[in-house]
């Protein structure tokens, strides 16, 4: 008797602990799975950061030039959770000086890159698996290479002209995500335009720069 006794308590306890559990994961499962392995995001190159041309028009279709865009992606390591409200910004930057080394530039507030497609995606994004955000463009006629913001300060210092080269220091914020290190992406022009990525990419050289 003593013994049945024993195993009827175990059972119920087993039950009773699975019934709890249960309730648990159904209230706060997305908090603990986020505690037991949280969100990791990682910025990468998309198309191996060639060019994507794009032909310019007026509102009435009229060609007026073209252009040629560079994309990242942000990639969501666990997409069993999705990372909320996220963004990458634009939190530093730094040139190439004559001395050939790279001088930071001071950023009083980070800007934020704009999510590709630029006419319809939102501010805020949710990352399950991989969004799309433009890094920058160049259009034809131009002298410069300019990154994708929402908003450039006045002062800003991140234009890539004819024999510059830039590097932009990126990181990503969202309500349940927050990278914890950045990564650089140095972008180098020598002022020459041209319509086809196979060409341009001899021009404009876009690579990740690995810092220790």
């Amino acid at each position: 008797m003593a013994t049945e006794s024993c195993t009827t308590i175990i059972i119920d306890s087993a039950i009773a602990v699975a019934t709890v559990t249960v309730a648990i994961l159904a209230i706060w499962g997305e908090r603990v799975r986020a505690w037991l392995a949280p969100p990791k995001l990682e910025i990468e190159p998309h198309n191996n950061l060639r060019g994507d041309p794009n032909v310019l028009t007026t509102p009435s279709g009229q060609r007026v030039g073209s252009a040629m865009y560079f994309h990242l992606k942000v990639v969501n390591k666990r997409p069993w959770l999705p990372v909320k409200n996220c963004r990458v910004l634009l939190v530093g930057l730094s040139r190439r000086g004559p001395d050939n080394m790279f001088h930071p530039y001071p950023m009083v507030v980070p800007s934020q890159l704009v999510w590709a497609p630029a006419s319809f995606a939102p501010i805020m994004a949710t990352v399950t698996r991989q969004q799309i955000v433009d890094l920058g463009n160049v259009q034809e006629g131009d002298d410069a290479f300019r990154p994708a913001l929402y908003s450039t300060p006045n002062n800003f210092s991140g234009y890539v002209r004819a024999g510059e080269a830039v590097r932009y220091e990126l990181a990503i914020e969202a309500d349940n995500y927050s990278s914890q290190k950045h990564k650089v992406f140095e972008v180098a022009w020598d002022g020459k335009w041209e319509a086809e990525p196979e060409k341009m990419e001899k021009h404009l050289r876009i690579r990740e720069v690995h810092e220790p």
